[in-house]
């Protein structure tokens, strides 16, 4: 029975696994003098998300702008140092899980491995889920050279409020490891 309870859990883990799987990276030009940035404008996104879902496309705006306004960024309509946007993309992935359990017992008193009689059953779950990626980008307004760039990829929820949730740990994941990434070239 214990093993039964333990490939049980296994098998639970395995199918909520990939809800648990953010992962967010930046790149950034590393000879860029950011001390010379000092405000900011939003360039137009090719994302087709502010479309198909404007209130989630104010959302991930505001929310860029409030960690810009935080870092000591100004927003400005024209004559900004540097120009903002963000891309989103999703795409339709498979998980696949198998389980397998059973018993078995000898058919006499005297144990062989060749006979005997059990009880055995697999069984394999398909779940489909949507992964999205969220792509933040900064670039040179006066050169056009892409200066940093932010990227997190987690599943998407049906829930619109959970999304929502999922989009701002996202970006302070990405602001997490910025910060990481300035404290250590103060250095």
């Amino acid at each position: 029975m214990r093993k039964v309870l333990v490939c049980s859990a296994i098998a639970c883990a395995l199918a909520v696994g990939p809800a648990f799987a953010q992962k967010a990276y930046i790149d950034y030009d590393k000879a860029y003098d950011r001390s010379t940035v000092h405000t900011y404008a939003w360039s137009e996104t090719d994302s087709t998300l502010a479309a198909v879902n404007p209130r989630a496309h104010d959302h991930i705006v505001a929310q860029i702008d409030t960690y810009l306004a935080t870092a000591g960024l100004k927003k400005v309509d024209q004559d900004a140092d540097v120009f903002v946007t963000y891309h989103t993309n999703s795409k339709e992935e498979l998980s696949v899980n198998t389980s397998s359990m059973g018993y078995g017992y000898p058919s006499s008193f005297y144990w062989n491995p060749y006979w005997g009689a059990g009880y055995g059953s697999t069984s394999t779950t398909v779940t489909s889920y949507t992964r999205g990626t969220l792509i933040v980008d900064i670039w040179d307004a006066e050169t056009k050279k892409l200066i940093w760039r932010g990227s997190a990829t987690d599943i998407v929820p049906e829930n619109p409020e959970k999304a929502y949730k999922k989009i701002d740990k996202a970006l302070q994941k990405i602001v997490a490891k910025w910060k990481q990434v300035a404290a250590r070239d103060k250095k």
